[in-house]
């Protein structure tokens, strides 16, 4: 029960409680089996699509075609919640004009970080700050002699505030760094001795670097995203004869057979990073190491490697 200050009368708020727990999971649910987020991203954001229109695209269900006059129900409850967004437009019938209610995406999940919830930006920042230890381990134990060797310049595509560069700067101090990433996120950016921060997007252009490192970013978008920014990344180390592509992410393992408990998580983890990527990142996803070999050749790298696992994350090394 809560009160209502206004007028002294306390309000039974008992039916949202059950809306949460109860509704919303079977409407995510039912979005899910029908598909509707992949249906949705084969046309974001160009337009929007009306159950209707949703529906043209999903298999029959349990041997009969999935009603739009249920579907809209559904959506229209999502919508509610902030899942997917809904638009009324007039479209024109034999008898007239009628309004339709069209549906697509919410607002990009990073963008509605960055421009309407800062406060959870900064838990997301610091989240990634805590993988990026973990990251940075994994790259000096396994590229310790490389970047010991390497000379000229190193990327860190993708990078938030820096914490990739910030420790491989302190190891390596014959080296310069960019970090780099959309200008709202290096804005406030610390100062590190030798690391730039670079603003920009994947999609358009990345700074031309010796070596570059691009961690937890390509589970967050589609195949088709994904190899924008590998073809970017490709023409990036375009001068570098040997030049490499250190990817950092989460390989999909959700159909490997599991036997010990790390198997068990890390087949969980890719699980949950499917579910997420489905229905909050418009359609992003894990892939198996031929997927990921496949988008990296087609970006013009002449081979992927698998290099190491570790806890919650894979190792890759795309060559050029």
């Amino acid at each position: 029960m809560s009160m209502n200050e206004r007028d002294g009368v306390e309000e039974d708020s008992s039916w949202a409680d059950a809306s949460l727990l109860v509704g919303l999971p079977a409407a995510v649910r039912a979005a899910l089996v029908l598909n509707v987020p992949k249906i949705i991203d084969s046309v974001f954001p160009i337009l929007a699509l009306s159950a209707e229109e949703i529906c043209k695209h999903v298999t029959e269900t349990q041997g009969r075609p999935a009603s739009p006059q249920n579907l809209e129900k559904i959506m229209d409850y999502l919508c509610c919640n902030g899942i997917f967004s809904m638009t009324i437009e007039e479209e024109e019938k034999n008898v007239g004009f009628f309004r339709v209610k069209k549906y697509s995406h919410s607002k990009f999940f990073y963008k509605y970080l960055v421009e309407e919830a800062p406060e959870l930006q900064q838990i997301y920042v610091r989240q990634l700050k805590g993988s990026s230890t973990q990251g940075l381990k994994l790259l000096t134990e396994k590229y310790d002699d490389e970047f010991n060797t390497l000379k000229g310049r190193v990327v860190d595509v993708g990078g938030q505030e820096g914490a990739i560069c910030t420790g491989l700067a302190a190891k390596y101090p014959h080296l310069s760094f960019i970090n780099f990433d959309l200008p709202e996120v290096i804005r406030g950016a610390p100062r590190i001795s030798r690391v730039e921060h670079v603003g920009g997007s994947f999609f358009e252009e990345v700074p031309s670097g010796n070596l570059l490192i691009i961690k937890f970013c390509l589970l967050n978008w589609n195949d088709e995203s994904c190899l924008r920014i590998l073809k970017n990344c490709r023409k990036a180390l375009a001068q570098e004869r040997s030049g490499k592509l250190l990817i950092i992410d989460r390989m999909d393992r959700s159909a490997d057979t599991v036997t010990r408990d790390e198997d068990v998580k890390a087949r969980t983890a890719s699980a949950f990073a499917n579910f997420f990527g489905s229905l909050v990142l418009n359609g992003a996803r894990t892939r198996t190491l031929e997927e990921f070999r496949g988008l990296a050749l087609a970006a013009g790298f002449s081979a992927l490697e698998f290099v190491h696992n570790y806890p919650g994350f894979d190792l890759m090394e795309a060559r050029v």
